[in-house]
């Protein structure tokens, strides 16, 4: 495949992971959180910091940190999203419709890791599925080749994170696209985890409840 070519954003100074703070919990999952790389070998989307400074995956965008045993840290972005991605200091990985992911994370050791490939790979460019909960797709890191996303058995999945209300599971504010993906999937099958579209208290079914509890928080944001 054709290598891509990054943006050119101006190099960091200094080791990020040191001077971020702890985040929050991530949400990837404890089993499912390694990506494979061509050169490299693992990254661990989870562990960093006993798991308070690993990935987290919000309805638009990436946080947290990576841990590549063989590279050190990889930043995915700092929470202030949605990330520019016009130089060192408004960097990030962004989700886009159909989660498509966009934007740069930083490798300490190995530069910048560039998510937005849909233009030079098409339908295997790196994105994020939100009714499978996992990523898939391919990333690029011009210093090190492709960061596999996309393996059948080694992936990185995410535990399904409730925002009340939020049926359509996409737009991070409760409103009346969430009434309407209620009742759309109104009383149709639904995972147990909550993940489903039209579920918006994520109790494994879809019926009234949802629609009271799309009202009670309704103009509320996600986390």
């Amino acid at each position: 495949m054709k290598p891509m070519t990054p943006n050119r954003l101006t190099p960091f100074v200094g080791m990020l992971a040191c001077a971020m703070p702890a985040i929050a919990q991530s949400n990837i999952d404890s089993t499912k959180k390694y990506a494979w790389t061509e050169n490299c070998g693992w990254f661990n989307f989870r562990d960093a910091n006993g798991t308070t400074q690993g990935v987290i995956v919000n309805t638009d965008h990436l946080q947290g940190f990576v841990w590549g045993e063989n590279v050190g840290w990889i930043n995915t972005g700092n929470g202030g999203a949605p990330y520019a991605n016009t130089n060192d200091t408004n960097f990030g990985v962004n989700i886009g419709g159909g989660g498509i992911l966009t934007g740069f994370a930083w490798g300490e050791n190995i530069g910048w890791i560039n998510f937005n490939t849909q233009p030079q790979i098409g339908a295997q460019a790196a994105r994020y599925d939100t009714m499978a909960g996992r990523f898939r797709g391919f990333a690029w890191a011009e210093n090190v080749g492709w960061v596999n996303l996309d393996d059948s058995i080694h992936f990185v999945a995410s535990v399904p994170v409730c925002c009340p209300g939020n049926a359509d599971k996409l737009s991070g504010q409760v409103t009346f696209a969430d009434i309407t993906a209620v009742l759309s999937n109104f009383n149709l099958p639904a995972n147990p985890d909550g993940s489903s579209e039209g579920d918006a208290n994520c109790d494994g079914v879809i019926n009234f409840a949802d629609v009271t509890n799309v009202l009670t928080n309704f103009l509320m944001l996600c986390p």
